[in-house]
């Protein structure tokens, strides 16, 4: 599994400010994201938003950042805004 990638999942209300501001650090912070082989997920974008919500034990409509590693399972997660380099952090720690 080691050529699958990781992904960092922002779950959150389509109109929520916190939402907005994930999602333009982890844009802004691209070329990072990218090296570290991550894909960024927009929980809100989804069709499956719902099952994914269920999936990752996330009310709906609730706030929060869940870092899945390689193999599937839930490394880490915020229920605030993470700056990058704290993510990045903890996705390089774990390597």
């Amino acid at each position: 599994m080691a050529g699958d990638p990781r992904s960092v999942m922002v779950f959150a209300a389509p109109a929520d400010a916190q939402r907005r501001e994930q999602l333009d650090a982890l844009a802004f912070d691209g070329a990072a994201a990218a090296r570290r082989d991550v894909i960024v997920v927009d929980v809100a974008d989804r069709l499956d938003a719902l099952a994914l919500c269920d999936l990752y034990d996330v009310p709906v409509g609730r706030f929060a950042v869940v870092l899945i590693g390689r193999d599937g399972t839930e490394q880490e997660r915020w229920d605030a805004p993470v700056p990058t380099s704290e993510l990045w952090g903890a996705i390089d720690g774990g390597d």
